[in-house]
């Protein structure tokens, strides 16, 4: 548990790729343009795809370092730290914002609701709770529980592999059936679960499979020519070939260094972009009107990419910094 963690280029090719999708299809959501970054087909949207991949991804990164955990203090520490401190700094700043502009500590009432947002649940759970989810994505909270379920997981998958891997196709089938909250299907639990379980299957097999890429590719396109069905199966489905398409594209573009230099970078920087884009869309798109030139919109859109960039990269710092800070301190007082 205490050795350097280590990403394979195509991973971290994925990573960013999800990322950028991610932050253009939230563009084209908010300002209405243009469609290609929203859907995919039907009621299946490219945010669909992209945080399939985003799950897949994270379970493929973890279990690829962490097949096993030894140490569930550790884990889950270091799970923590990747996790609260960007997210608490980015957080506490617009609530600070807030709280000025509407002069109450509580302006959203109900002020039990707040320890959701300390614990990183006011996303995931903003569609049933009045909370105080400012900033980031439902996602989060979805992936801190997976972390939490990480260790039973990989036990489970050792111990017991063929009745791990049907159990969690029987709890996704069974979330598409049942629904006692209120939640979309598509972000309930055992909906995230099968793509981060995937993702870490694909890491036993990748060997195996890593030279069929091109098929994920064609199928993608059948796929979107296909009459709709099931949306939250439809977006699983085609989540898995882009995150197998990107995978297989990225073994050769990776090899380019200025092309490696980016990804490994837009990647370093992806969880950050997740906390801050969506302020940073809904801060410049004031300012350009939906009837504006082709051109005044694409100049928009790379104000936000670079907005984006730059305010993920100074939260990842300023992050850093105050780490470093206090593990300097508990040095010194040790």
């Amino acid at each position: 548990m205490g050795k350097k963690k280590v990403v394979l280029d195509q991973f971290d090719f994925i990573r960013a790729i999800a990322c950028l999708g991610i932050v253009l299809y939230h563009f084209a959501v908010e300002y209405g343009w243009p469609d290609i970054f929203n859907n995919y087909v039907g009621g299946v949207t490219y945010g669909d795809i992209y945080v399939t991949v985003f799950f897949f991804i994270s379970g493929a990164l973890l279990f690829y370092n962490h097949s096993e955990v030894d140490d569930l203090k550790l884990f889950y520490k270091k799970r923590a730290l990747s996790i609260f401190p960007a997210f608490y700094i980015a957080w506490g700043l617009m609530y600070i914002r807030d709280v000025l502009r509407y002069k109450s500590l509580f302006y959203r009432g109900n002020p039990a609701s707040i320890i959701l947002s300390l614990i990183g649940m006011d996303g995931y759970l903003a569609f049933k709770i009045n909370d105080y989810y400012i900033l980031g994505e439902w996602f989060i909270g979805a992936i801190i529980l997976l972390y939490i379920l990480y260790p039973l997981l990989t036990w489970m998958k050792r111990e017991y592999k063929w009745v791990t891997f049907g159990l969690v196709i029987l709890l996704y089938i069974l979330s598409l059936k049942i629904n006692l909250t209120g939640m979309v299907s598509f972000r309930m639990l055992p909906s995230c679960l099968i793509s981060f379980y995937t993702g870490m299957l694909f890491v036993e097999h990748r060997k195996s499979v890593e030279k069929y890429w091109w098929i994920a590719g064609i199928l993608l396109v059948i796929l979107k020519c296909i009459e709709p069905g099931n949306m939250n199966i439809k977006g699983h489905i085609a989540g898995f070939l882009m995150a197998y398409m990107l995978y297989g594209i990225g073994t050769y573009l990776m090899k380019i260094n200025i092309i490696n230099k980016v990804m490994k970078f837009i990647g370093g920087i992806s969880y950050e972009a997740f906390l801050t884009h969506h302020v940073t869309i809904c801060l410049f798109i004031k300012f350009v009107p939906a009837d504006a030139t082709v051109m005044m919109r694409v100049i928009l859109l790379i104000a936000i990419l670079a907005a984006t960039g730059i305010s993920a990269v100074v939260l990842k710092q300023v992050c850093k910094t105050i780490m470093s800070l206090g593990r300097a301190r508990k040095k010194n007082i040790a």
